[in-house]
């Protein structure tokens, strides 16, 4: 699903991914980095809180987990990554509030307790450009135990 979103955002896309820890947040980035053509591995930025790669279109990933408050992030430049071209995630975006414009979608990711690796995974979409990551997310939930809700 990753790499379908990744594929199909629109430019400039923001994608918030929202989870408990081990969710899938940054398994989830990575294949948003692979859909963007990133072949470089994509690792998590835990500490250094934002990577950028290059791919076929820029590929951000953002963690902001080790951030205590919201006036953190004025040492991060976090305006200039918000509004840069290609694909930017965001895992742990609680702090940004509403400091971003659309396009952008929020991907909740949760562990399914009934069945062991298997997640639920939730979709909202703002702003224009989405309808083809939309298209394609839409999997029939018997066939993949997961829900999808654009």
């Amino acid at each position: 699903m990753g790499e379908t979103v990744g594929r199909t955002a629109p430019d400039c896309a923001l994608i918030l991914l929202e989870g408990p820890l081990g969710a899938g947040k940054t398994t989830f980035a990575q294949g948003v980095g692979k859909g963007c053509g990133v072949r470089d591995p994509i690792t998590s930025p835990t500490y250094n809180l934002i990577l950028r790669y290059a791919g076929d279109r820029p590929f951000t990933h953002v963690d902001l987990y080790r951030l205590e408050d919201a006036s953190e992030l004025e040492t991060l430049d976090l305006d200039d990554v918000l509004g840069g071209s290609g694909v930017t995630c965001v895992e742990w975006p609680e702090l940004l509030g509403r400091r971003h414009d659309a396009p952008w979608a929020r991907v909740r990711i949760a562990a399914e307790s009934a069945h062991a690796g298997a997640r639920r995974v939730g979709f909202e979409f703002a702003g224009e450009g989405w309808q083809a990551a939309i298209d394609e997310v839409r999997i029939p939930t018997e066939a993949t135990g997961s829900e999808l809700a654009p």
